[in-house]
Formats: C-alpha cells, structure tokens, sequence
C-alpha cells in the first residue's frame, strides 16, 4: 500500500451517489452544511450555473465539471435571475432524480456525498472547495461517464457499481488534486515533501512502533529540532500529536469492522496498557472504546 492508500484507509472513506438534477429556467437549490465527517460532491454533465459561497465567493460551473465540498459546506447552486422554479421529484435509471422547468437546455448534474472519519487528518488536508476539470482522456474522466452510465441504465447490481465506483472516484479526485503540486496542505503535503515523506511513509506503516522524534528525524535526514519544526510547518500539528490521531482512527476501524478484543485492538495501535488507550481513544473520540463499539453494532 501506498502512504495515500493508507490514508484513505485510515479516513474510512464511504461515496454514495444520490441523486440526479435536471434544472431549466430560473431555479435557486440552497444546501446547508453537513454533518462532520460528509463531504458533497456536484458532477456537471451539461448547462452550467453559479455557485456560491457563504464568505461571499462566487464562481460559475460548467459541463465537465467536478466540485468537491470536502468539509461539507454550506452553499447555494443557482442560474437565472427571475422567480425560481418549483422542484418536482420522480426517478430516472437507479436515481432519484430532482426537476426543475422543462426544455432542451438547462443544467444536467449527479449529485453525491462521501462519509468519511471526524476530524480525518486526510480530509483536514484538504482545502473548502475544489473544482476539477474532467479531461474526457484521464481516469477521473473516464470513471464518470462509467458512473453516469450506470445510474442511467438501471440494470441489476446497478446501486452496488455506483456506490463502489463512488469510493473510487474520491481517490482519483485526490490524485488529481495532488498532480497540481500547489496549495497542499497538511497530510497531503507531508507526502510531497522529499526528506518529511520518508518518515510520514515509515510512520504511516507502522502506526504500532513506539516513534521517537529523534528515529523519525534520522529517517529524514535532520536534526530533531529542524525536523519537529518541519513537520508541524506542514502538518499544523507535532508528530506525536499526528501519530496519536491516526492510531485512535485505525483502532476507531478495527473496533467497528472486526471482532478483535479490546485488548488486542490497543496493542494493534501500540498500545500495551488498555487503561492508556482507553484514555487516548475517548479523549480523541468522546467516548470510551467499548462504549463505541457498542453504539456501532
């Protein structure tokens, strides 16, 4: 596996797609913000419309467009400036699907979500919004029109290629975001950074292994203080703060989808005292482990 790979493990990253939006005319489709732990995702298959933001940005999306709110934000898709229409609901292939209007033109757009862990350090890297243009000759591009195909065609086991096509589509979304080499932040930028990446990587590996500064900086070719100060630069948090909240999201995973004893889940995330990880977990988590796992069932 790959640091991404086992980033995007650690998120516990889920994509669902909901809905189809066919919109003509005037119309005004108001989102508030999600829960922690959503993100929501627009697919511009035709039209365009406008997007706002609630510190006052604004920009159009087009066709071939792809926007990512990885925070949930909330915001306000729009076109037109007269009386909005009224939404009307039918379904169309495996969607439902939202109506506005009728007409030759106007906004066609697939709407989603992904759930992701609270307070990801993945998705903390990521920044309010990003919009991506879908090259018809990239796998993004590709995996889309895969996507609108099958909510489309509504054929059996339609609902399970769009629900796993949607996990895939957030990791191309994240390689595509990375080929841009700027505005990384965080996690991400830990993994672009030549001499910081060798020690992200080692810890990322072994989330179990007792890391030391010093072991770490020696991995990266620094001194302990230059490699302290790196790290929190780009990370906006100390190593140890970051390995600690990775080990509390792998353990917060292995306490929901597997059958391991407390016990064994502490050591699996390096911890040998079950007192002591029970403290990390629900100062990380809000709640004590079991009591988690219990609510998870």
């Amino acid at each position: 596996m790959t640091p991404l790979d086992r980033l995007i493990a650690l998120a516990d990253v889920q994509g669902t797609l909901d809905l189809r939006c066919q919109l003509h005319g005037s119309w005004r489709l108001d989102h508030p913000q999600l829960p922690e732990g959503e993100a929501a995702y627009h697919i511009v298959s035709a039209g365009e419309c406008r997007l706002q933001l609630p510190d006052g940005r604004s920009t159009a999306l087009r066709a071939g467009q792809l926007l990512l709110l990885p925070h949930g934000s909330p915001h306000l898709l729009s076109q037109g400036e007269g009386r909005p229409g009224k939404p009307r609901q039918d379904r169309h292939g495996a969607l439902p699907r939202v109506r506005i209007g009728r007409g030759a033109d106007g906004l066609d757009m697939l709407c989603g979500h992904f759930h992701y862990a609270p307070a990801s350090p993945l998705f903390a890297a990521l920044p309010e919004m990003l919009l991506l243009d879908l090259q018809p000759d990239s796998s993004l591009g590709a995996l889309v029109v895969l996507l609108r195909q099958e909510a489309d065609a509504d054929r059996q086991g339609s609902r399970t290629v769009i629900d796993s096509l949607s996990g895939v589509l957030f990791t191309l979304i994240l390689r595509a975001h990375l080929d841009r080499h700027s505005g990384l932040q965080g996690a991400l930028a830990l993994l672009t950074d030549k001499r910081l990446a060798r020690a992200w990587q080692a810890m990322l590996e072994d989330l179990a292994r007792p890391w030391s500064v010093s072991e770490l900086a020696a991995l990266a070719n620094q001194s302990r203080a230059t490699f302290a100060r790196s790290f929190a630069a780009l990370a906006g948090t100390t190593p140890g703060a970051m390995l600690t909240r990775l080990r509390m999201d792998k353990a917060r995973t292995l306490l929901r989808s597997s059958t391991m004893s407390l016990n064994a889940v502490a050591l699996e995330v390096g911890y040998e005292s079950p007192a002591a990880f029970s403290r990390a977990f629900r100062q990380c988590h809000g709640e004590a482990p079991g009591r988690y796992r219990h609510a998870a069932d």
